[in-house]
Formats: C-alpha cells, sequence, structure tokens
C-alpha cells in the first residue's frame, strides 16, 4: 500500500509539474496591429551562397509605447523584426553560422509546433517576453541575388 501512495505522488507531482505554463506560451490575442504577413523565398549565386526567406509584416504597429517589437520564429528559424519603411521585415538565412548577426537555422530546440505558413512573432511588454501566432501567411514570388543578399 505504501509502495502504491508513493507512485501515486511521484505521478502527481510530474503531472503538476508538466502542467505549469511554458516560458513559451502564446498568447490568445496581442497587444498589436497586423494587417498582412507575407515572406518571399531568396537565393544567391555565389560560390558559398545561402538561401532564405525573407518576412514582411506590413502596419504592424504595437498599441502601447511600453512594447517592444523582438523577433519572429518560422520554419526552424528565429530572426530579428527590423523596422523598414513603414513595416518590419526580417531576413531568415538557411545556414548555421552569420558574421552579420542575422537570423540563423536554429540546430536542435525550437519552441513552437508551426504549420508551413504560420510564424511567432515575439514582443517585449513591460519587461516580459510573449509570443504572438500568425497565419495564412502569403508568399510571393522568389528573389535571385547574384551577389548574394542586401545588407537591408
Amino acid at each position: 500500500m505504501k509502495a502504491l501512495k508513493s507512485i501515486t505522488l511521484i505521478v502527481l507531482f510530474i503531472c503538476i509539474c508538466n502542467c505549469s505554463p511554458s516560458k513559451y506560451a502564446l498568447q490568445k490575442q496581442a497587444p498589436i496591429q497586423l494587417t498582412q504577413t507575407y515572406l518571399q523565398n531568396w537565393t544567391t549565386g555565389v560560390a558559398i551562397g545561402s538561401s532564405g526567406v525573407n518576412l514582411y509584416f506590413s502596419n504592424l504597429y504595437p498599441n502601447h509605447s511600453s512594447i517592444k517589437m523582438d523577433s519572429v520564429y518560422f520554419r526552424k528559424m528565429k530572426g530579428k523584426l527590423i523596422p523598414l519603411k513603414g513595416q518590419y521585415f526580417s531576413r531568415l538565412t538557411k545556414r548555421l553560422t552569420n558574421e552579420e548577426g542575422n537570423a540563423l537555422t536554429t540546430k536542435g530546440f525550437f519552441p513552437f509546433q508551426l504549420e508551413n505558413r504560420e510564424c511567432v512573432i515575439s514582443y517585449i511588454e513591460n519587461g516580459t517576453t510573449k509570443y504572438y501566432k500568425v497565419s495564412n501567411i502569403e508568399e510571393k514570388e522568389g528573389v535571385y541575388y547574384p551577389e548574394g543578399p542586401p545588407i537591408n
């Protein structure tokens, strides 16, 4: 009987630990506005070339000044969100090293289960990083950079 009680307590403890909120929990509603998200695949022609995805977030605005846009997670890649001409942009590179500090393919751990046309935006609100999933990303015609992708 003691063994049964011990096993029950251990199982209960494991369940409680596994049910705690994840560090990467998605917000059901985010304090941001977003009208359109689209992607554009790109490739380079240089010998050590790479390929990747440009993600564009049109009219992405935080609703409060206390919110700072941070990063995007997409197809096992992570990259910084950069403001660019009235929208946010991220260049995700499909390689493991990157001198410029831009996005890299993540090796191993990726915190989200995403479909092919979904991404997660991370933002910082009052010092806490939060995550919001964006679905139905539109795919536009790809682009070819003979000399490598531009800096921005």
